[in-house]
């Protein structure tokens, strides 16, 4: 193996591969003297044993050579993660295009034709360089940024575990208070209770955005059991009874029982997730569904409200976390916060699946007489679905 090095800052490294010396020579002149430098190998071993000390900008590979061919070489760059975004050029014959055809096939960037023509070498190599350089920064740009996003998402978790202690005794105070209430007057019992709901939803986010930080590293085990989600969905609709009272919200629950291997609290939150959102979305005097249905394989859940409903290109998106997106034309934005985003790492976590689909042009929970009547408003909707595989331990 020889080495040349130009006397100018150097544009580049390059491998030039050739069994021929002459043809080497030829090759690593011209782009030395061009201000490059550049390392030759005569046979493909050498190559290989070149790159797992180097890094080439580009490598300029003739294809053939004896024992490990160009083709041999070129297929073991583009296999190896490290040695793949280098540019690889197969130097051919002019009048042999099968040979060409294999190099690219086999990976190859582009092909150099013998004899070789000065000028093209130069403007194909200037062209490879830069690419390379340019895709090199750019993935060492994206390695900065994820660094950065790790040290965010590691600060965020310090800050929040440590706002929870405070959060608790802010609500334990209030529970001490509540108990005294008969010395407050109606105003300042309403106000107390009002002040007790915003530390239980605060206390509430930060659960959430711990649950989710460890179910995204996988530090959260699931507690299986034998789970009928039917009878979760009814407990998860009695606990949220109180929040629908202010739009006058019907709240309905039916299907078939469908047991599968879960977490029961999660999948408990889960309901309660997706009824709260449901419920923020609903117009008054409307109606939210939830329905339960089994297959020998899963149970899918679907919760339907007759909110705005939601664009279809923002339907994954919703569930990314602290997604928002505008719902419709008077820019009410559905957030999903971290509800949405816990229910769809819930959900995967137990091997299922969760989406929304909307608009739906009427409701399934509504009789006739109801919408005759005035009852309730239809509005577009949107319906959000689970699945959960019931063999999935």
């Amino acid at each position: 193996m020889k080495t040349i090095t130009s006397q100018q800052p150097s544009k580049g490294l390059i491998l030039v591969v050739d069994d021929e010396p002459r043809n080497r020579e030829l090759l690593h002149d011209l782009l030395a003297v061009n201000g490059y430098d550049v390392i030759d190998a005569e046979n493909g071993i050498a190559a290989l044993k070149a790159v797992d000390s180097q890094e080439f900008d580009v490598i300029l590979l003739d294809v053939k050579m004896p024992g490990l061919d160009g083709l041999e070489v070129c297929r073991r760059l583009k296999a190896n993660q490290a040695t793949a975004p280098i540019p690889v050029f197969m130097v051919t014959a002019l009048t042999d295009r099968e040979q060409r055809d294999l190099g690219i096939e086999a990976g190859a960037n582009d092909y150099l034709t013998k004899p070789i023509d000065r000028r093209d070498v130069l403007l194909r190599v200037r062209n490879a360089v830069y690419a390379k350089r340019l895709y090199d920064k750019v993935q060492q740009d994206l390695t900065k940024l994820q660094e950065l996003e790790v040290l965010q998402d590691n600060l965020t978790h310090m800050i929040v575990h440590d706002m929870r202690s405070p959060l608790m005794a802010i609500s334990w105070a209030y529970d001490l208070i509540m108990k005294e209430q008969n010395l407050l007057s109606e105003t300042q019992q309403e106000f107390l209770t009002m002040s007790q709901n915003a530390c239980c939803e605060l206390i509430e986010m930060v659960n959430s955005l711990l649950d989710i930080s460890r179910m995204e590293t996988g530090k959260m085990p699931l507690n299986r059991t034998s789970c009928d989600l039917l009878d979760v969905a009814r407990k998860a609709a009695e606990s949220v009874a109180v929040l629908v009272l202010h739009k006058k919200l019907i709240i309905l629950v039916d299907g078939t029982a469908g047991t599968v291997s879960a977490d029961r609290d999660i999948m408990y939150r889960t309901f309660v997730n997706l009824l709260g959102n449901a419920i923020k979305f609903s117009p008054e005097n409307s109606t939210i569904r939830v329905d339960v249905s089994s297959s020998d394989e899963s149970v899918r859940v679907m919760v339907t409200d007759q909110g705005c409903g939601i664009p279809p290109e923002y339907h994954k998106k919703i569930f990314d976390k602290f997604g928002q997106v505008s719902a419709n034309k008077d820019e009410q934005h559905h957030s999903s916060g971290l509800g949405l985003t816990f229910c769809k790492l819930a959900v995967e976590a137990h091997g299922g699946l969760i989406g929304v689909e909307s608009p739906l042009t009427s409701s399934p929970s509504l009789t006739d007489s109801d919408v005759a009547g005035g009852r309730v408003e239809v509005g577009l909707g949107s319906e959000f679905w689970f699945t959960i595989p019931k063999n999935n331990g």
